[in-house]
């Protein structure tokens, strides 16, 4: 049986390939529902509002916290492994180090 180590040995960060694999399609994953889901809350308020519709003030800081999760769900979680330096051994990093500054 060939281990996945002897295959890909640049992932390192999880002991293992199929643990990151893992680990980062859940992350992929989670960030994209987590956009779609601050998305439909920012455009149904936002509806509301250009159809002349009063809000209460529990939807404008809904809005507020949805833009803001949005911008982390975006920045940190989906594209988080991409930003980071290639030579980080993290899976699909693409980044350079002034990518992975920008992320924060």
């Amino acid at each position: 049986m060939i281990v996945l180590r002897q295959i890909f040995p640049q992932f390192s960060c999880f002991g293992s390939a199929r643990n990151e694999v893992i680990v980062v399609m859940i992350q992929k994953v989670s960030a994209s529902l987590s956009i779609f889901g601050s998305t439909f809350i920012i455009y149904d308020i936002v509806k509301k509002i250009r159809n002349g519709k009063k809000t209460d003030p529990y939807q404008r800081i809904m809005v507020a916290l949805s833009f803001f999760y949005f911008i982390l769900s975006f920045f940190a979680f989906f594209l988080g492994s991409w930003v980071a330096p290639k030579e980080s051994g993290w899976m699909w990093a693409v980044g350079n180090t002034a990518s992975c500054t920008m992320q924060g």
